[in-house]
């Protein structure tokens, strides 16, 4: 435990040194509303978990927060404050691919939250990966519909101007892809369980939030 709260915190002093640089970099070229609501966005992003473990009276899961500020990182800072979208090739369906998984494993989570008993059976397998991929299919969904709402105000993630409803659906083909990816994991996972078989990363974020804020209400 104190080997992962070490990591975090790493993680967490390289997040704001990069954020910094990143703010710097973006408000010196424009200093306008909608880059300052983006440093904003970016030094709130690491507090969404205690706000979440607070809201939700849940036990913190460091390798949670770790994963969670990584993405972060890329989607924020390096994406939109320093112009990842323009250095790195396809860097938006990349994340959008990404964005599956976290919010697949997220979705395995809340499937145990609200079953009876809360107690991972082999039975299921079938039910928890259906959940699991419906849940980033709907995270897919409603982000496609915040950056239509923001497109509003004048900005144009969604790209309409460019690419008309291309970009949206790639967004939401590449976040099923990840979210699939994850639901089979969670699949494998469940059916093989106490089996002692290899766990994939988003499994292991399932089970270590499992073994904190689930597994103690049994």
């Amino acid at each position: 435990m104190e080997r992962m709260r070490r990591a975090r915190n790493a993680v967490l002093v390289f997040y704001y040194g990069f954020t910094a640089c990143g703010a710097v970099f973006r408000l010196r070229q424009d200093a306008s509303l909608y880059n300052i609501l983006l440093v904003a966005a970016a030094i709130a992003l690491p507090l969404a978990p205690y706000a979440i473990y607070r809201i939700c009276r849940l036990r913190p899961v460091l390798l949670l927060e770790i994963v969670f500020d990584g993405f972060a990182l890329a989607a924020v800072p390096f994406a939109s404050l320093l112009g990842g979208y323009d250095l790195v090739p396809y860097w938006d369906k990349i994340l959008h691919f990404l964005s599956g998984f976290l919010f697949a494993a997220l979705g395995t989570a809340v499937y145990f939250t609200c079953k009876p008993g809360h107690r991972r059976e082999r039975a299921d397998a079938w039910n928890a990966s259906l959940y699991t991929w419906m849940f980033s299919l709907m995270s897919a969904t409603v982000w496609e519909i915040w950056e239509y709402a923001v497109s509003l105000t004048g900005a144009d993630p969604q790209q309409v101007a460019s690419t008309g409803v291309g970009d949206t659906m790639q967004d939401m083909i590449v976040c099923a892809i990840g979210g699939l990816i994850t639901a089979c994991s969670c699949w494998k996972y469940l059916r093989h369980l106490g089996e002692g078989s290899r766990t994939g990363l988003m499994m292991r974020l399932f089970e270590a939030y499992y073994r904190e804020n689930i597994g103690r209400k049994r």
